[in-house]
């Protein structure tokens, strides 16, 4: 109990860390999940950084829940309610007398109830397997009224409350068919208007522009990994060597729109880009930005200025000058002691892997020229799932109104052609 108590507080601290990055800076990409007999379709967040799928229940009848598509648990023929979290095979024997759980994600947070089901990835290509997931029964209305989206899928390799929960793990184990590698992966295009997608049981290597690097999981439970220094413009920061033997620690993290950490370390890194203390100030159209790398397993990771920026100027912009705005925010403790959270800034620059079997991340640069490109995985047991890319409409940094952008158009465009190639 103590321990479950100590991973809820950890999980709420880095909770709020993601929450507010939405609130700075709200990036999203969803796609498709199946659950039940005959198969129910939802709209989902694939979220490294949270660990229950997590879709309504018709019995949630709250303006959340009732926008979007909800599960009705007596139209599946295999569905199966579950009484209690530490007995997740065990069907309730009073559906009165049932743990209920809170979920938090983003600003606020939803209610509900454990059952089982098939649950299903991918597309065209489809991968099954019997797992737990979280039907809610009160969704709060913000963020749930008004998302584009139904549920969330969590990734993480150890966040939700027993094996039974981790979707991904379950379905690498036991899925039908049987899927090539125990991987997924993640591509994001350079911009929210270009192509992205998540695959199921193989990578990509057309998506890439170098191999893979392979670095272990440091910790278990969020894809959380070690690396050793921060450059920036080719200069070390030697920023890693203070914290001993662990160095510097980092968590890629699907479902946060900046990259986060330290404020003592990101106060370093922003001096060092030209920023002083501040993550946004005025520049010159002409002003320069050097690159911001990491160093991983040995390896120099790069980022150029627009990965991890953003220039903008409106009509209140003096001639010549730009706002600029770096894509990190500072934050306090995580309760996992000092760690980045590397979010949609990084996984735009990089394609990365998740191995749950041997417990290891893979890097690589991502390949951005390769949009649309024909699959080189098997059709019979690896799938793709299409991401819509969402920034929903608001003020930008200047004050001024932001129109909401997507990537739906290039999708639909692409679609038929991903589908023909699995």
């Amino acid at each position: 109990m103590a321990a479950r108590a100590e991973r809820s507080a950890s999980d709420a601290a880095i909770g709020r860390m993601r929450a507010k990055s939405q609130m700075v800076h709200a990036l999203q990409y969803y796609g498709e999940v199946q659950v039940g007999t005959p198969l129910q379709k939802f709209t989902v967040i694939f979220d490294t950084g949270s660990g229950h799928l997590m879709i309504p229940s018709v019995e949630c009848t709250s303006k959340a829940c009732t926008g979007h598509k909800r599960f009705i648990e007596n139209a599946s023929s295999t569905a199966v309610a579950i009484g209690w979290a530490d007995s997740p095979t065990t069907p309730a024997e009073d559906d009165n007398d049932r743990d209920t759980t809170v979920v938090n994600f983003a600003m606020g947070d939803a209610v509900g109830q454990y059952n089982r089901d098939r649950v299903c990835l991918g597309s065209a290509q489809t991968f099954c397997a019997t797992a737990d997931f979280v039907t809610t029964t009160e969704e709060s209305d913000n963020p749930f009224a008004g998302a584009e989206w139904d549920g969330i899928l969590g990734l993480g390799q150890g966040v939700s409350d027993a094996a039974e929960f981790n979707i991904f793990g379950v379905l690498a184990a036991n899925s039908t068919p049987k899927m090539h590698m125990p991987v997924f992966a993640v591509y994001l295009g350079r911009h929210i208007e270009d192509e992205a997608e998540i695959t199921f049981g193989d990578i990509r290597p057309e998506r890439m522009s170098t191999p893979l690097t392979w670095v272990p999981v440091w910790q278990e439970g969020y894809w959380q990994f070690q690396f050793s220094d921060i450059l920036v413009g080719g200069k070390p920061l030697n920023l890693c060597t203070k914290y001993g033997d662990r160095q510097c620690q980092a968590a890629l993290d699907t479902g946060s729109s900046l990259m986060m950490g330290p404020h003592a370390d990101l106060v370093t890194m922003l001096k060092a880009m030209g920023f002083a203390n501040e993550t946004q100030k005025n520049c010159s159209e002409k002003e320069q930005f050097p690159t911001l790398s990491f160093v991983i397993a040995n390896k120099t990771f790069e980022m150029q200025p627009d990965d991890y920026m953003d220039r903008s100027k409106d009509g209140q912009t003096a001639a010549g000058m730009e706002t600029c705005w770096a894509h990190l925010m500072p934050v306090g403790d995580t309760g996992r002691g000092p760690l980045m959270v590397l979010g949609m800034p990084f996984l735009r620059a990089f394609y990365t892997a998740y191995d749950v079997k041997l417990k290891r991340i893979g890097i690589a640069v991502a390949n951005h020229g390769s949009e649309g490109g024909k699959a080189t995985s098997e059709a019979k047991d690896s799938a793709r799932e299409q991401l819509v890319g969402l920034r929903p409409g608001g003020e930008n940094l200047d004050g001024g109104a932001n129109a909401t952008m997507s990537n739906k158009k290039a999708q639909n465009k692409t679609i038929t052609k991903v589908a023909s190639a699995i």
